[in-house]
């Protein structure tokens, strides 16, 4: 079983790529980085926990529906308090760029501290656990739940995977990425962090300058400066996003070994429906790859079709199966399926 640990949020997006201040009719759906990629991996018959925390009302009751729809193990998730974390989509189109606007203090997850999860159940049954820079960025408390889970799963033995997924406008109470994630990384095995974000969270420069996919030879040099500040790190990885606009966008990945820098085809993604989500749909494909698989060159072209394929798919899930993926790295963009 693979659990995630964050925060799952109400999600408002204006219709038809309207503009928030518009105030038009807005759609809303659940998401959220860590429930995403637990959808995503019980969409590939992965069993899967998610651990959190949500409001004891309605809402809080209609998003453990959800996630418990795609088969999401929700009994680690105390309901209290009275606020869900909120976030609004304002999707671009052609030269207008998309937006999100985050209302997440002092929800139910914000306010979640380590006594309030009974870590001796949280982990029974769990081979694997996931966590992202998203979770410490949210409070002081949630820093703290992080850590403890982080310490409690290494302690059991567990595979651990992390997201940095830097987010500026997040991290308000007090303490910069560098004052936690560094020691929240130390048990990582498999990272997915890009190197501006790897300098903000880690303090190793960034040595890149313009396009990386230009100076992939450069990469694994860099890498290795990851592997011997974090030494139980087995595989890090990461996307590589061509913006043309909003709504056409290059797509490929990559993944280092510690031997070598494997990557994976690149894919034309036009018209582009939605991209929020993009990387978590890219992160549970890593995570499947690597339990399933045990082969890199596989691993990255998985995960990079199968969040290739979420940026067709509107709101914050990756609805595919296994069978979809591997239908598109077999047969190839365009054909119908009959």
């Amino acid at each position: 079983m693979i659990a995630t640990l964050g925060e799952i949020l109400l999600r408002l997006t204006p219709q038809d790529n309207g503009m928030i201040q518009q105030m038009g009719t807005y759609h809303a759906n659940f998401g959220g980085s860590e429930a995403n990629v637990a959808i995503s991996l019980a969409n590939f018959k992965v069993p899967t926990r998610f651990i959190s925390a949500l409001p004891d009302n309605d809402l809080g009751k209609a998003a453990s529906f959800e996630l418990s729809k795609y088969k999401v193990d929700t009994h680690h998730i105390p309901m209290n308090g009275n606020k869900m974390g909120l976030y609004f989509v304002q999707q671009g189109s052609s030269i207008r760029k998309s937006k999100v606007i985050y209302d997440r203090e002092n929800s139910s997850f914000a306010k979640l501290k380590p006594t309030g999860l009974d870590w001796n159940r949280v982990f029974v049954g769990v081979d694997w656990f996931h966590w992202s820079g998203i979770t410490p960025a949210l409070s002081d408390n949630c820093a703290k739940v992080c850590l403890e889970a982080v310490k409690r799963a290494s302690d059991a033995g567990i595979t651990i995977s992390t997201d940095l997924n830097y987010r500026s406008t997040l991290w308000k109470y007090g303490k910069t990425p560098y004052d936690i994630m560094p020691e929240l990384l130390e048990r990582t095995t498999l990272m997915l962090g890009d190197p501006r974000s790897l300098e903000t969270m880690t303090g190793i420069p960034n040595p890149f300058k313009g396009d990386i996919k230009e100076q992939l030879d450069k990469l694994p040099d860099y890498y290795d400066l990851v592997f011997k500040k974090f030494p139980n790190l087995k595989y890090i990885s990461t996307s590589l996003r061509t913006i043309i606009n909003d709504t056409h966008h290059k797509w490929m990945g990559v993944i280092y070994d510690g031997t070598k820098l494997y990557q994976s085809k690149e894919y034309d993604l036009y018209p582009l429906i939605d991209r929020v989500g993009g990387g978590d749909a890219f992160m549970a494909g890593l995570i499947y790859g690597v339990v399933k698989y045990d082969d890199p060159q596989r691993t990255i072209d998985f995960a990079t079709a199968a969040s290739g394929i979420k940026h067709t798919i509107s709101g914050d899930f990756n609805l595919v199966s296994v069978d979809d993926v591997q239908d598109l790295l077999e047969s190839g963009v365009g054909n119908i399926s009959r």
